[in-house]
């Protein structure tokens, strides 16, 4: 009987020692998996608007007509996307379990963030921007358009963003055909729009 109680006892005991070793490392590892978590979700955000800018920079090169060129992409991470066609751009952000930058904004894609750039440069600007809000993190990136100047052409190229809205599922990239601004350009010249509508649901 006594040693049935023992055995019990002793059970129960090493039972206590490993949910408490068990709560231990879960208390220790949580942290480094949060940040592994958010470290993945950074990657797939960050390849996912590369893939976005390849898109539309492929569709606004190669497409004559706006029947022919249409596609459309999934957001990775659940978040909010938004067009602004004023600013010629497009903002995707979600929430992180864990800080990754607080302060300013980076480039993603290139080092020249200029407003207008030699032709031959990237035509979009990929920026990452941290933000807090309490205990919420968000990540937030904005790809933005800008002017590519031809020197020797004398004349400007620039993808011209349509559309408005938000959605936090698809986006989907269509050509609407182009347009000549005539001087309308950086420095004089005429400026050739290539016009993209965006649809975000």
């Amino acid at each position: 009987m006594r040693s049935a109680q023992t055995q019990a006892v002793t059970l129960v005991l090493i039972s206590g020692i490993v949910i408490a070793l068990a709560g231990a490392a879960y208390m220790w590892g949580k942290p480094m998996i949060e940040k592994r978590s958010t470290i993945t979700q950074f990657t797939s955000a960050v390849r996912f608007m590369e893939d976005l800018d390849k898109e539309i920079v492929e569709i606004a090169r190669s497409c004559v007509t706006p029947e022919a060129c249409e596609e459309s992409l999934s957001l990775p991470i659940r978040g909010m996307m938004n067009v602004n066609s004023n600013n010629n751009s497009i903002t995707y952000e979600f929430v992180i379990t864990q800080p990754l930058l607080t302060e300013g904004e980076i480039p993603i894609n290139t080092g020249n963030t200029g407003e207008v750039a030699a032709y031959g440069e990237k035509p979009g600007v990929i920026m990452m921007k941290g933000e807090t809000a309490g205990d919420v993190y968000k990540l937030r990136f904005t790809l933005h358009y800008r002017e590519l100047y031809s020197e020797r052409q004398g004349r400007g190229y620039k993808i011209n963003l349509q559309g408005s809205g938000a959605g936090t599922s698809k986006v989907s990239i269509t050509y609407s055909g182009s347009e000549t601004l005539t001087s309308q350009g950086w420095y004089g010249g005429d400026l050739i729009l290539s016009k993209i509508n965006i649809q975000v649901v």
